[in-house]
């Protein structure tokens, strides 16, 4: 009888120590066995900033954030997800700082060289939403390596659209550099530039993928 209890208890205790073991693993981030997508955005952050530009200061923190800040980032499965995701931020982005520029536009006298500034970061946000455009369409229609007409972008595409959207943006800070009543804009520009880095890190992998 003693061992029949002994045994009991013995088996009792190791279902309780399975069970436990499920709902650590069920809750450390695995769902069927595979991470969830917020760790896929934290190793891609930690990869992404770990290998850019240090004098860019391109933080992991900024990126998981930024990219978190989108539910998209829930489903993504690769670095194409998450770069849709972060061009679409920063055409937001864009798309507000120029309508603050037009405002600025209607207050400022022409022919000034505030006029002329804004005028040019007008021409430049509008263009730079042109470009994110053609951007998201690039990364939508990708489908892999050594793409042609009819397979999609080829890789290397994806990075180089997304530095000419920071290029343009460029533009326009150097002309908002010490310009009194622009400090703001100037801040503003270099978080989009800031944004825009972070694309070109994410897809940095796809700049030599079409060996």
């Amino acid at each position: 009888m003693a061992i029949a209890q002994t045994t009991t208890i013995f088996f009792s205790a190791i279902a309780i120590m399975l069970f436990s073991s499920s709902i650590v693993a069920h809750t450390s981030g695995d769902v069927d066995g595979k991470p969830k997508a917020a760790d896929f955005v934290t190793e891609a952050c930690k990869n992404a900033t770990a290998n850019y530009d240090k004098e860019i200061h391109l933080t992991e923190k900024f990126c998981v954030s930024t990219l978190r800040s989108d539910k998209r980032s829930e489903k993504a499965k690769d670095l194409r997800d998450l770069a849709l995701i972060g061009v679409d931020i920063l055409k937001a982005r864009v798309i507000a700082a120029n309508g603050k520029v037009q405002k600025m536009l209607h207050k400022a006298k022409t022919g000034t060289s505030m006029a002329r500034r804004l005028t040019f970061c007008k021409l430049d946000y509008d263009v730079t939403v042109s470009i994110t455009n053609v951007c998201t369409a690039l990364l939508k229609d990708f489908r892999g390596p050594n793409g042609g007409d009819n397979d999609g972008p080829a890789s290397f595409m994806l990075p180089q659209c997304v530095e000419q959207a920071n290029t343009l943006n460029g533009y326009c800070g150097h002309e908002l550099m010490d310009l009194p009543g622009l400090q703001a804009l100037f801040n503003e520009n270099l978080d989009m530039s800031m944004l825009a880095h972070l694309n070109m890190a994410l897809l940095e992998p796809y700049r030599d993928d079409d060996s």
